[in-house]
């Protein structure tokens, strides 16, 4: 169960992020902004040292950008698509309309960079399956 919040400028949106980062360190929250349309958009997730920004494609661990490639930005965004689910690379292939070995070289490279950076992995591999995990270390 969340709570929603509207603020009036982003001044006073900035200021209730670093308050929550600071007193609640393992809390998650979405950023949220109206587009065009008046409709609300997700632009950015924050968990314990993470903040995925998804205009820009940007993937923060701990203030440091971790840099991937648009098709690993793409793999990632399908696994974070539902944190229920799991994926086989053949399913990630067929989303992301690839051959399999080509997928496979994506996660592998997707999870090598992640792991190498942040020592963290939120994404992960179990039996041959890959999934969203949300760490808030």
């Amino acid at each position: 169960m969340g709570e929603l919040l509207y603020f009036k400028n982003c001044e006073e949106r900035k200021k209730a992020e670093e308050l929550l980062k600071k007193c609640w360190p393992e809390v998650s929250f979405v950023v949220m902004r109206l587009d065009m349309q008046n409709i609300l958009e997700e632009e950015r997730i924050h968990f314990g040292k993470w903040d995925i920004e998804f205009d820009k494609k940007r993937m923060i661990y701990n203030g440091t950008e971790i840099v991937i490639t648009d098709m690993q930005w793409e793999i990632l965004q399908l696994l974070m698509s539902d944190s229920e689910l799991s994926f086989s690379i053949r399913e990630i292939a067929y989303a992301m309309n690839i051959e399999v070995h080509e997928a496979q070289i994506y996660v592998e490279e997707l999870l090598k960079t992640i792991q190498e950076q942040t020592g963290s992995a939120i994404v992960q591999k179990k039996e041959e399956r890959y999934s969203f995990v949300e760490i808030t270390d």
